[in-house]
C-alpha cells in the first residue's frame, strides 16, 4: 500500500488529514494541500503525518515557473536573505529533493534544500512535527517586489525531513537554497533522495547563473569547499575584462586570459587593499595553491601574487620584484616567503622589500638585485642601503673554491672556505681593489673594519689596510706589516702608514710611516 493509499484509508482520508492540517497550520491554505496531493508520495512515504503536500506551479516567468504567491511555492532564500543562498537566522536545513535536466546546473541534477522556521516563540501543536504558526520564527508573507521572486516566505508548513534529523519539531519552510552538489555533501542531511523535476527552472534573479564560474564552484564542492555560501548573481568588474561572484569564504573571477579562479578570503583582503582586478595584480592566474613550503599558501596574479606561511603574514609581491623573486625559487628558493610589503621612498629613490632570508632591492642608479642567506645579515648590520656599502650592483658571484662575493656601490661582501663573512668598504674597499681583489697580496678579509685613534682599518689574509682620517687606504703586507706591529703599529713611534708596501727588485719589502720607513730584506 502506498502513502497515499495509506492516508485515504485512515478517517476521513486525505480529506480529513487535509482539513485537520490546514485548520492548525493558517498559512497554508486548505485548497493549496489539495492541488500538491498529486505529488504526496515521495514527501509522504518518509514521515507521512509530517509533511504538507507541494502545490502545482505555475509557470512561464523569468523567474522559472511558480514565481509567484499564489502558485503555492516558497522564494529562494537568495531573494530574502541580502543575496545570500543560505538559510537565513533562525532557520535550518530541513529537509532536500533533486530536479533533474536544470538548466541551472549546466543540465544536470539541481538539488533544493528547504530551510524551515524554527519554533523560536513557543513549542505547542508538535505532536506531529510541525509546531503552530505563532511560534515559528519567522512570518508569513511574499519576496520582495522589486525582483520576480514572489514566491511565498514562511508559509508553507512542511518538511521532507532528511535534514538535521535531531531537530524533531521545526516550523514552516522560510525560504529554498539551491546547489548542483547533493546537500548531504556539505549539511548535515542524509542520502534519502527524493524528486521533483517541475522545480529544476525554479529560480531568483540573485542565484548566479550556470557558467564558467558556477562549473568551477561545483567541481569544488560548492557549499562544501571554503567558497561556501554565493552572496548575490554574476556581477560584471567594470573593466571590460572579467566577471566574478562572490561567496562566503571568497570569490571565483573569470576573463578570456587567465581562465576561472577562485580566491578565498585570506587572499581576498588583501588582493582588494591593491585595488583587486583594477589594481597592482590584476586577475588571479592560479587558484590557491596550499600545502607549500613550510606548510604555506600562495596564489598567482597576472602581474605577482599573495603569499602567506605559519610564520609570517599575507603579502603582496608584484612587477620586478615578483620576476627575481620566481628567479630565486619563489617561496622554495633562496629568499623564502615575503615578511613586508614594498617599502619605497628609500635613499636615492630606492625601494626594497624583505622576506625571510633576504631583501629584493632597487634604485634609481641601480638594477634590481637580490641579497639573502648571510650576505643579507651583513648588509643589515652595515647600515643597508643608507649605510657603508650602498645598493647591491650585482648579484652573488663564485670566485671558485668555495668563495664568493657580492658587489656594491661603496664595497662588498665577501667570504672563501677558509675565512668568515665580511664586508669592505669605503677607502679600504678602493685600497683593496687597486691591491687586485681577492687575487691580490691582501687575498680575503680576517676582519670586520675597525676604528682606531685617527683611523680605520681591516685585517685581510695577507696584510692589513689602514686609513688616517678619510684616507687613503694603505695596504700593510708581509714582513712589513710583522715589523710595524712589533714596534705597537699605529700608536707607536712609526703611527699611520702614508704609502702602500712595494717590493723591490731584489725582494725588499718597504713601506713609508708617519714616523719613519720599514725596509725588510728578503
Amino acid at each position: 500500500m502506498s502513502a497515499l493509499d495509506d492516508l485515504n484509508a485512515g478517517p476521513g482520508g486525505i480529506a480529513g488529514f487535509v482539513t485537520s492540517l490546514t485548520r492548525r497550520m493558517r498559512p497554508v491554505s486548505r485548497r493549496d494541500v489539495f492541488v500538491g496531493a498529486a505529488v504526496a508520495g515521495s514527501a509522504l512515504a518518509t514521515r507521512p503525518k509530517d509533511y504538507v503536500l507541494r502545490p502545482q506551479p505555475a509557470y512561464a516567468t523569468i523567474c522559472g515557473p511558480g514565481n509567484t504567491a499564489s502558485s503555492g511555492w516558497t522564494v529562494f532564500c537568495a531573494t530574502v536573505n541580502k543575496g545570500a543562498n543560505t538559510c537565513p537566522p533562525g532557520s535550518f536545513a530541513a529537509g532536500w529533493w533533486k530536479a533533474a535536466d536544470s538548466s541551472w546546473c549546466g543540465g544536470g541534477y539541481r538539488y533544493i534544500v528547504d530551510c524551515n522556521a524554527s519554533c523560536s516563540k513557543c513549542s505547542t501543536g508538535c505532536t506531529d512535527g510541525i509546531c503552530d504558526s505563532k511560534c515559528w520564527s519567522c512570518s508569513c508573507g511574499t519576496g520582495s517586489s522589486a525582483t520576480c521572486d514572489q514566491r511565498r516566505v514562511c508559509c508553507n508548513a512542511f518538511r521532507y525531513g532528511q535534514c538535521n534529523t535531531q531537530v524533531k519539531c521545526s516550523g514552516g519552510v522560510h525560504c529554498r537554497v539551491v546547489s548542483c552538489v547533493a546537500p548531504y555533501k556539505w549539511d548535515a542531511c542524509t542520502t534519502t533522495s527524493l524528486q521533483d523535476n517541475r522545480t529544476n527552472e525554479h529560480s531568483s534573479p540573485l542565484l548566479p547563473r550556470w557558467g564558467a564560474i558556477e562549473k568551477k564552484y561545483r567541481d569544488m564542492g560548492a557549499q562544501g569547499s571554503f567558497l561556501k555560501s554565493s552572496l548575490g548573481p554574476i556581477k560584471d568588474n567594470g573593466d571590460n575584462r572579467g566577471t566574478r561572484v562572490d561567496y562566503q569564504g571568497g570569490s571565483i573571477h573569470t576573463n578570456s586570459r587567465t581562465g576561472t579562479r577562485a580566491v578565498p578570503n585570506v587572499v581576498k583582503t588583501v588582493w582588494t587593499q591593491v585595488d583587486g582586478v583594477k589594481g597592482l595584480l590584476g586577475y588571479p592566474a592560479s587558484d590557491w595553491m596550499t600545502g607549500r613550503a613550510q606548510g604555506g599558501w600562495v596564489q598567482l596574479f597576472e602581474r605577482g601574487a599573495i603569499a602567506d606561511s605559519p610564520s609570517t603574514a599575507p603579502k603582496v609581491v608584484y612587477a620586478d620584484a615578483y620576476t627575481l623573486w620566481v628567479s630565486e625559487g619563489r617561496e622554495s628558493g633562496r629568499l623564502g616567503y615575503p615578511i613586508s610589503n614594498r617599502y619605497s621612498g628609500m635613499v636615492d629613490g630606492g625601494w626594497r622589500q624583505e622576506f625571510q632570508s633576504g631583501c629584493v632591492v632597487d634604485s634609481a642608479s641601480t638594477t634590481i638585485q637580490s641579497v639573502w642567506s648571510v650576505r643579507w645579515d651583513v648588509w643589515k648590520r652595515e647600515g643597508r642601503e643608507a649605510g657603508r656599502l650602498g645598493y647591491p650592483v650585482a648579484p652573488k658571484e663564485d670566485l671558485g673554491n668555495g668563495a664568493w662575493v657580492q658587489r656594491f656601490q661603496k664595497g662588498c661582501i665577501i667570504d672563501s672556505a677558509s675565512t668568515t663573512t665580511q664586508a669592505i668598504s669605503g677607502v679600504i674597499h678602493t685600497a683593496w681593489v687597486a691591491g687586485g681583489r681577492d687575487q691580490g697580496w691582501l687575498h680575503f678579509p680576517t676582519g670586520a673594519q675597525g676604528t682606531a685613534a685617527r683611523g680605520v682599518y681591516q685585517s685581510f689574509q695577507g696584510g692589513d689596510v689602514w686609513a688616517l682620517g678619510t684616507g687613503p687606504g694603505r695596504r700593510v703586507l708581509g714582513s712589513v706589516r710583522a715589523e710595524w706591529k712589533a714596534q705597537g703599529g699605529a700608536t707607536g713611534p712609526y703611527g699611520y702608514p702614508l704609502t702602500d708596501t712595494r717590493r723591490l727588485a731584489d725582494g725588499t719589502m718597504t713601506c713609508t710611516f708617519e714616523g719613519g720607513t720599514i725596509t725588510v730584506a728578503p
